[in-house]
């Protein structure tokens, strides 16, 4: 095996510690000198994972007027002045928020050390402390101060299925992030980070004046990595990778693209790949799925099956900057935490409307997300055990669709344990998984001229035509097919087609009956 070209640093996210190890790093240092001369209070909503803490080190770094550690960067021909300034640094991520107390003692954690550095002994609530903490490090340093806060909202991630709770730990919030406004004069400038945008989450209410650069085409690639930067800085990774594997120089650069690149974060810019899944693939020597193991959304697998949200809407869904920006709904519409988590990304924009069309970055998240719900709906051992994949396939392909239907209700029927049915969707979600798990591409909720029918499933030889019911009759679900017109679009495909009317039991938890046509 030939030796790794470069120390990747695929579990570090300290710039100093980076750069005095000489661990890889990809320059992004003209964009921070672009972000701290432009601007004073800024937000950035990227997913876990993606090279936050990365950046809000590189701007300690920079801000305690480290320049030794710069050398060499782009910013080093950019900045002259190298002035050290007092820097406040929170990191909220490493912590379970299950009370208000956890907030307020992370927090006071941070203080606590600062308030001896600058020899503050600071009284009251830790708002009032934050405020004298700030004027103390202005008066003593004769600098303005600066305040980073990483990952500022895992509180109330950690909060959203417990409602009061989480309005608690919100307010608690709101009171300390307000003092960042009241103590403007002493601000030189103030970075927030974080999953979820802060638009509608309303604990910023007081800074009017926060810029949001999420959706900024200027900064679409100040985390993550280019096209242009993987070939700058990984080229010779590749060349090892592929030897290393025996594959092609070619297959590993599209089988990277195809897995971890595909994320946009703007309405124009560059495809932007995963940081943390490209830097394993090269520690490791092997591509496998590394941003979504070390981020496995149980909260989001939770929400999608307790509100039954329906799995085929999330690709090519379309949302308004303003609606991507809200999760105040979450009850109702789950796709703007889906692209705020990094499960959707952009992939289209119209100017006319102003909406984002959205949709699965690559392979390793929309295979991982599907195994994730699968594994909700069927769990493992009913996956190893009834569901026989090829026979399934066997039937499909031939057309044997009664024998399809059978497995397909002895597969319902194993499962009832892990599911609560109790609308149409969760049984179309529930074919969309066993679709998905053998292979195929399903089209669900399909528009025509005469509606909208629950599903289309296509071989090389034939055209499935689903429409499933609730407690009713599977002749009326033929019936619906025919009188809608489901067909209409495909009639002069030359495969068969083949009508499925089909009743799904809330007593049973699984298929009760299905009329089958053929249709000539």
């Amino acid at each position: 095996m030939l030796r790794m070209p470069a120390k990747y640093p695929v579990d570090r996210s300290s710039f100093a510690e980076i750069i005095e190890g000489k661990f890889l790093y990809v320059d992004k240092t003209d964009l921070v000198y672009e972000l701290v001369t432009g601007i004073k209070y800024c937000f950035l909503s990227r997913p876990r994972r993606f090279g936050k803490s990365l950046l809000t080190s590189t701007l300690e770094s920079y801000f305690k007027g480290r320049r030794n550690l710069f050398v060499g960067l782009k910013i080093d021909a950019l900045e002259t002045d190298w002035e050290m300034h007092p820097v406040f640094r929170f990191d909220l991520s490493a912590e379970n928020y299950d009370s208000v107390e956890k907030v307020r003692g992370k927090i006071d954690y941070y203080l606590s050390r600062w308030e001896r550095e600058y020899g503050c002994d600071c009284k009251g609530s830790i708002s009032v402390r934050f405020m004298s903490l700030i004027e103390k490090a202005f008066l003593q340093s004769g600098k303005k101060v600066v305040v980073l806060i990483d990952e500022y909202d895992k509180p109330l991630l950690d909060t959203l299925d417990k409602s009061e709770l989480h309005d608690t730990v919100r307010e608690e919030l709101r009171g300390f992030y307000s003092v960042l406004k009241a103590s403007d004069e002493f601000v030189r400038f103030v970075f927030l980070t974080g999953v979820t945008k802060f638009n509608k989450v309303s604990i910023f209410s007081g800074l009017n004046n926060l810029r949001d650069i999420s959706l900024s085409p200027a900064y679409n690639a100040i985390c993550g990595i280019t096209q242009k930067e993987m070939y700058e800085y990984f080229r010779e990774s590749v060349d090892v990778l592929a030897a290393n594997t025996g594959n092609s120089v070619q297959k590993i650069w599209d089988d990277l693209k195809t897995r971890y690149d595909g994320y946009h974060f703007a309405e124009s810019g560059e495809d932007i790949y995963n940081p943390i899944s490209v830097l394993y693939a090269f520690a490791e020597q092997r591509l496998r799925n590394y941003w979504f193991a070390t981020a496995t959304p149980g909260f989001l697998i939770r929400l999608i099956t307790t509100y039954h949200f329906e799995l085929s809407e999330f690709d090519g869904a379309q949302r308004s900057a303003d609606q991507l920006s809200d999760i105040s709904n979450l009850t109702t519409d789950i796709v703007p935490l889906l692209y705020q988590t990094g499960y959707l990304t952009i992939k289209g924009y119209d100017e006319t409307t102003e909406r984002y069309t959205l949709g699965y970055p690559n392979t390793e998240v929309s295979k991982s997300l599907w195994n994730s719900l699968a594994g909700y709906f069927f769990p493992k051992n009913v996956r190893n055990g009834v569901f026989d994949t090829l026979k399934f396939i066997n039937d499909v392909n031939h057309g044997d669709v009664e024998s399809f239907m059978v497995r397909l209700k002895s597969l319902f029927a194993s499962a009832t344990s892990e599911t609560e049915p109790d609308k149409e969707v969760h049984f179309q979600n529930m074919m969309a998984i066993v679709v998905w798990m053998l292979g195929y591409e399903a089209r669900t909720e399909i528009h025509s001229a005469g509606g909208r029918c629950d599903m289309i499933l296509m071989t090389s030889d034939y055209i499935y035509i689903f429409e499933f019911k609730i407690d009713g009759s599977a002749k009326n679900a033929i019936s619906q097919i025919k009188e809608k017109g489901y067909m209409h679009p495909y009639m002069i495909d030359p495969r068969k087609k083949v009508l499925i009317g089909a009743v799904f039991s809330t007593v049973t938890r699984t298929l009760d009956s299905w009329i089958i046509e053929n249709i000539d």
